[in-house]
């Protein structure tokens, strides 16, 4: 929604009693009012309710208890910057506020709602309005009653206006009542007004209207301010790019005859270059106007709407049951036109969705990507960060304690070994292999659209079409930094977004996940670097089998294999299973830097060794929270998330991990896993305990820490006994019966019934989203692609590995297919599952499951890793006899 900032700033205040039934009229007030703010009250709306309105950020309160009554909410166009509040939900008050600079003045503007029926909650009032700004502005259905605003006083009216009079409040309400009882024996009423302590310079007034159509009337205040504006996101291609115009400005900006001779004149010319293309791509992309259309409403909606308004004003006037009576029935026949409008429009814009222009994928994105509003973020002093310059500051601070070597002590005499190697010569190499821009039009070519820039905002797109000249320059610049091997400074700041990790309390600044935006110039060198310092650890065998992470031909497939067959054969053999799943703290983010260059310099010729040296030196990075950064902090350990060469640095440092012929070993980056199988349960925790004790010894050299409470201990076996407890550094670490890892939930029997009821759920809240796409007028093909992409890989991964569960366990995906299918066509109950699916050419569960696993079969046996073709022999490993009546997760192509 576009904002005239010449116009007051216009506030709506309304009690809905139940927005969802009033939401399509109250859609036309927004956008024919152009109302910035809305404060509803009786909302009621439940955790599961979902009120989204385009143009518009919502904050809510709904009530504690859970259920429809009460709550408030806050509308507020997303063009305006504001910091949302915490929400206040109690019984006596439900209030959603948010802060934001009105003529750049903070104010917070609250939507509160006061229950009837207790006595009014001062003291409650009092600590909120302490929780404001110094300034603001407070709407609310107070259901309180004083002669300064109403027509009458009540007792819940004196304890508020004596609030209002300590406080020196000034009270905004409205010319008319506001509340209008359908009894005949009560009276019209004002109890919905604003309070507030705005300076004397703000003009504020206050005016009614007739819709939309509750028991209350709607109050508009007006006030002669404007509000601080949301800035544009930061683009350097704000319109329509014209990339031929693009690319002709670039080649005539572009000299290639420059000196590179030395890191100070690399840094040079890369800053030219990026400003050459920062230039280039803003005078190919003239700004279009942005088109905001009105609601397109019909001319018989139109007329209906005024004859609804004055058949309302006509009853508030004169309080005739016949005028309420035509009033009523207008009303109700809005609604209906309003819900047959909006379902007719939305069924002509569903089949206007295509795959070719990407709407389809548009629509499903908005569908599926519910905007959660980031609460304020506590800080360690147990102050709240509100504005989203504060929230970047905050996790800055936190995310500048998490990028720090941890606090282990490794042996002195290791210590002595690592910083004796770090300071020994370097001996003689021959220069890192040059790159060429054939291969650099290779790894462009490859780079995926959409991704988010780095600090300098070029984007892969910009990338790609960069001319021939360009692509010189670039693979000048590339040799010389390879040829002095020296990585640009410029390349090596990071913007860091955050995202919340499933399940942890939103306020909670280390409750985020970092994530490194990079560069993309500097990404393309890291690919040519990884290449190179690659097929060098590949040749020299210095990337272990047992480590599956982020390696070609390599899937966490192979290693769910691997893990299940384990398993599996300890079952067949009655053996018992002991399994340690172990929880790496931050393994990404506090990799030691001397010890891992330790290990660079033992595995890499010099060139390479010091190009990765000067990658890891010096790194900063800043967080960006919406459109505001924080400041600038150094990186001190860790290897940056986002990055193309993190993985490998991350394999290789963790490239020696101990091992032990008693026990299987698994890896996917920092996902570990260890097996020990034996004929009796002591004897397998003994093999465990044992290489686990050499791991955390392993573990305390290198400063690479584990969460034992957050670890499991599982024992996969028949039998009820369990293995005796594991410990790690004095910890034992929690036995479970079952665990997720990769993705899978595998259960003490591994029966993957855990896994499969946890994927229903899963399955069906995103039906739950998806169903009205799948049961409109969409047309049969574009729905099927629908389920086929966002429906069906939820189930598929690791089908090759549970499409061994029994029938029943697996009837629960089956029938959830069946559900969508039916949907899909609207098929009537008399036609069977078999048909529609045969119809629809669909596969079955089990039939899916063999295709899979054939296909996924056909490609282990020419895998370069050991491991990976042990999977492809015709029986679990050591070859057991069958003695279990349940199938093999391998039964499609080779166990009987």
């Amino acid at each position: 929604m576009a904002t005239n900032s010449k116009k007051p700033l216009t506030i709506f205040l309304w009690n809905a009693n139940g927005i969802c039934q009033h939401l399509n009229e109250l859609q036309i007030v927004l956008n024919e009012k152009k109302i910035e703010i809305a404060l509803i009250s009786e909302t009621h709306l439940v955790k599961s309710s979902t009120l989204k309105i385009h143009g518009y950020d919502i904050i809510r309160a709904d009530h504690p208890d859970g259920t429809a009554h009460g709550g408030a909410a806050l509308i507020i166009s997303n063009q305006i910057e504001h910091s949302p509040l915490p929400p206040l939900r109690s019984c006596n008050i439900q209030s959603a506020s948010t802060t934001l600079k009105i003529n750049s003045v903070p104010i917070s503007i609250a939507s509160c709602y006061f229950p009837p029926g207790i006595s009014f909650p001062t003291p409650e009032l009092i600590i909120f309005l302490q929780s404001l700004s110094n300034s603001y502005i407070l709407g609310a259905d107070f259901n309180a009653k004083h002669q300064t605003w109403s027509r009458s006083t009540n007792t819940r009216g004196r304890a508020l206006y004596n609030l209002i009079t300590q406080k020196h409040l000034k009270v905004l309400s409205s010319p008319s009542p506001t509340y209008w009882p359908s009894h005949a024996n009560r009276h019209p009423d004002t109890i919905d007004f604003f309070i507030t302590n705005l300076p004397n310079r703000f003009t504020a007034n206050t005016t009614n209207l007739n819709d939309p159509a509750s028991d209350h009337t709607p109050v508009l205040l007006h006030i002669g301010a404007q509000p601080l504006m949301k800035p544009n996101r930061p683009t350097i291609t704000p319109g329509f790019t014209n990339w031929n115009k693009f690319r002709d400005i670039l080649s005539k900006k572009t000299i290639l005859n420059i000196k590179l001779k030395s890191p100070s004149n690399i840094d040079s010319a890369i800053n030219k270059l990026t400003y050459d293309i920062q230039v280039a791509a803003k005078d190919s992309s003239p700004l279009r106007p942005s088109n905001n259309p009105s609601p397109n409403l019909t001319p018989e909606l139109r007329k209906l709407l005024a004859d609804k308004r004055r058949a309302r004003s006509i009853w508030q006037r004169t309080h005739y049951p016949e005028d309420k009576s035509r009033y009523n029935m207008l009303s109700n026949k809005l609604k209906s036109l309003l819900k047959i409008h909006k379902n007719n429009s939305y069924k002509n814009y569903l089949q206007n969705l295509s795959l070719k222009n990407g709407s389809l994928w548009r629509k499903t994105k908005s569908i599926l990507r519910l905007k959660e509003i980031t609460p304020p973020l506590q800080r360690p002093n147990n102050t709240l960060a509100v504005t989203d310059s504060e929230k970047a500051d905050a996790l800055a601070n936190v995310l500048s304690t998490v990028f720090i070597p941890h606090t282990i002590s490794p042996p002195p005499l290791h210590l002595q070994m690592v910083t004796e190697s770090l300071l020994s010569p370097l001996p003689m190499a021959l220069p890192a292999k040059p790159t060429s821009p054939a291969e650099i039009r290779g790894i462009i070519k490859k780079l995926a659209n959409g991704k988010s820039p780095g600090h300098d905002l070029i984007t892969n797109k910009i990338i790609k079409n960069l001319p021939a000249k360009a692509i010189i320059h670039l693979t000048h610049i590339y040799n010389a930094t390879l040829r002095l091997s020296y990585f640009p400074t410029t390349w090596k700041s990071s913007i860091i977004v955050t995202i919340l990790k499933p399940g942890k309390p939103p306020e909670n600044p280390s409750s985020y996940r970092p994530i490194s935006l990079l560069p993309v110039l500097g990404k393309v060198l890291e690919k040519i670097l990884l290449k190179r310092v690659t097929a060098i650890a590949n040749e020299k065998k210095n990337l272990p089998n047992f480590q599956f992470g982020f390696r070609a031909n390599h899937s966490t497939t192979h290693q769910l294999h691997r893990v299940a067959d384990t398993i599996s054969t300890a079952l067949e053999t009655k053996k018992y299973c002991a399994g340690v799943f172990l929880d790496v703290a931050k393994a990404f983010d506090t990799v030691w830097h001397d010890g891992l260059l330790f290990k660079l310099k033992t595995l890499f010729p010099a060139p390479y060794y010091l190009l990765l040296k000067s990658y890891l030196d010096n790194r900063t990075f800043k967080v960006r929270h919406n459109l505001q950064h924080s400041k600038q902090f150094r990186i001190a350990a860790g290897v940056p998330q986002g990055s193309d060469i993190a993985p490998f640095l991350y394999i290789i440092y963790t490239s020696d991990l101990p091992t032990s012929e008693k026990t299987t070993i698994g890896t996917y980056a920092d996902d570990t896993a260890l097996l020990s199988t034996a004929d009796d349960h002591i004897t397998a925790s003994l093999q465990l305990q044992s290489h686990i004790d050499t791991l955390s010894q392993w573990f305390t050299k290198w400063k690479i820490k584990v969460n034992e409470s957050k670890s499991s201990f599982v024992t996969f076996a028949l039998r009820p006994l369990n293995c005796p407890p594991i410990s790690m550094n004095n910890t034992i670490i929690p036995h479970s019966n079952e665990v997720k890892y990769l993705g899978l939930i595998f259960d003490r029997r591994l029966t993957w019934s855990s896994h499969l009821k946890d994927k229903r759920k899963k399955l069906n809240s995103r039906l739950h989203l998806l169903r009205p796409l799948l049961r409109s007028n969409l047309a049969l093909p574009l729905k099927l692609i629908l389920y086929k992409t966002l429906l069906q890989p939820l189930w598929v991964y690791g089908v090759v590995i549970w499409g061994s569960a029994k029938q029943s366990n697996k009837r629960t995906i089956q029938a959830f297919q069946n559900i969508c299918c039916r949907i899909i066509t609207g098929a009537p109950w008399y036609i069977s599952n078999n048909a529609i699916n045969s119809d629809l050419r669909i596969c079955s569960v089990n039939e899916t499951a063999t295709i899979y696993y054939k296909r996924f079969h056909a490609k282990l046996q020419s895998n370069s890793n050991q491991l990976i073709r042990d999977l492809a022999t015709p029986a679990l490993p050591g070859n057991p006899t069958r003695r279990l009546k349940r199938n093999c997760h391998c039964k499609a192509t080779r166990c009987p």
